[in-house]
């Protein structure tokens, strides 16, 4: 597709680019990084457990079960409207998130975190993503670049702000916080979010040189296009390009969930304390808010599939400096292996930046917006399915004798030099609906 020369994302595109980003930082907080506090001080203390190891393995049970909410939410954009299935998910999210501080047993504790898992990819994925698609079609690499920095933000600032929550308000404060603020989010997706801009008298792309007649006429006929469109979901399951972009996109994305759900047991095994790895968690998490950032703008400058490919070769030297700096270090801050894997760390931050930032940019390069929420409804589950295999391969690889995590990592560099290989082989020829 042509890219837009309009600038800047307009007012009300920036409320969409706003309650998009706030709904990424509050799913990731809530089901990835709040565990960190969460679990070792109250989840595990309320429930007796002197190991708590099986609370970490539910959240990989509930990354395969959130799949199919993918399904469902997907089914309710095209049944209902993305901004119901928005809303309706941050609301019900708010339900489990205060049923959740109630939880007296393991059993209630995984039942309520699969529900969160399955609400997350309702608001979180699929249709806050499919909206902002809707209001940049040709402009999607930048907006995703801003309001994906909402994923590593969350990884800088939950560890400290849940840690603070704690001990000032306890556990049920927190879960109480959590619910309110996904109420009131809800609230305000009801109140402000239009699928398309044109519902909201603004422009795709903010670009005010469209004819407002021919903008309405144009959504129109989009609208009554989906309804007899070639590509439905189907279609997309037996493409072959499909499927091209599902691999590496899922081990993008199994990269960000394996290596840095693991990244303190990684670097406990090879002989570092929790100390020690607050600086590196610290610039991995805060280069990624850049990096994200990053990434949206080579997608715009020099498109969504060369922009996989870079940010894959940034992943691939960041593992291999990690495995080396691990059979190098002695196990003491600022030794050779340290520092190798201390350089690793921005460049890990780069790609943890851009997991989420280009299925999407993708999928509306190839299929325009029109057909976007078929083929979304498709290939997300599908690579949600491959990337919770990350916390899997770490989990199970990482208390391996004797180098556990760095055969874990090993692993998952190759798949990342198998997903160069596949990507370049992505066809990125836009055959969606000709306007």
């Amino acid at each position: 597709m042509k890219q837009s020369t309009a600038r800047g994302f307009g007012k009300k595109g920036w409320v969409i680019l706003i309650l998009t980003f706030f709904s990424i930082l509050m799913n990731s907080m809530i089901i990835y990084d709040s565990l960190n506090v969460t679990i070792p001080a109250g989840w595990a203390v309320r429930f007796g457990l002197q190991n708590p190891s099986i609370l970490y393995v539910f959240s990989t049970v509930a990354a395969w079960v959130s799949v199919p909410g993918a399904i469902i939410f997907g089914w309710l954009c095209g049944k209902k409207s993305c901004k119901f299935s928005w809303g309706l998910a941050l609301i019900v999210n708010a339900v489990v998130c205060l049923l959740w501080s109630f939880a007296g047993s393991s059993p209630a504790y995984l039942i309520l975190l699969c529900l969160a898992n399955i609400c997350g990819m309702g608001f979180n994925y699929i249709a806050s993503l499919n909206v902002v698609s809707n209001w940049y079609p040709t402009k999607k690499g930048l907006a995703m670049g801003v309001v994906t920095i909402g994923f590593p933000l969350s990884a800088t600032i939950a560890t400290p702000l849940c840690s603070g929550l704690l001990a000032g308000i306890g556990l049920n404060g927190i879960y109480y916080m959590f619910a309110a603020v996904c109420l009131v989010l809800g609230i305000l997706v009801f109140a402000l979010v239009k699928d398309y801009p044109e519902q909201a008298g603004a422009y795709p792309d903010n670009d005010e040189s469209f004819d407002r007649a021919l903008a309405d006429r144009l959504l129109a006929e989009g609208i009554a296009y989906r309804k007899t469109s070639y590509w439905q979901p189907k279609t997309f399951l037996k493409t072959k390009n499909v499927w091209r972009i599902i691999f590496p996109l899922g081990v993008m994305e199994l990269f960000s969930l394996g290596v840095m759900s693991n990244f303190v047991p990684r670097m406990a095994q090879i002989g570092f304390d929790t100390a020690a790895c607050t600086p590196m968690l610290a610039c991995a998490g805060l280069v990624a808010c850049v990096g994200s950032y990053l990434c949206g703008m080579m997608d715009q400058k020099l498109g969504t599939k060369k922009a996989i490919i870079i940010t894959f070769l940034f992943g691939i030297f960041s593992l291999a400096m990690n495995i080396a700096g691990g059979f190098v270090t002695t196990g003491t801050v600022g030794d050779a292996g340290y520092i190798m894997i201390f350089v690793a760390q921005p460049f890990m931050g780069i790609m943890l930046g851009g997991a989420a930032n280009y299925l999407v940019s993708l999928i509306s390069t190839i299929w325009g917006r029109y057909d976007f929420d078929n083929g979304y409804r498709v290939m997300k589950p599908a690579v949600a399915v491959i990337g919770a295999l990350g916390i899997t391969i770490c989990g199970a690889l990482g208390n391996s004798f004797p180098i556990g995590y760095a055969y874990a990592y090993a692993l998952i560099c190759l798949l990342c030099v198998i997903s160069v290989i596949v990507a370049l082989r992505i066809d990125d020829t836009y055959v969606g609906k000709k306007d």
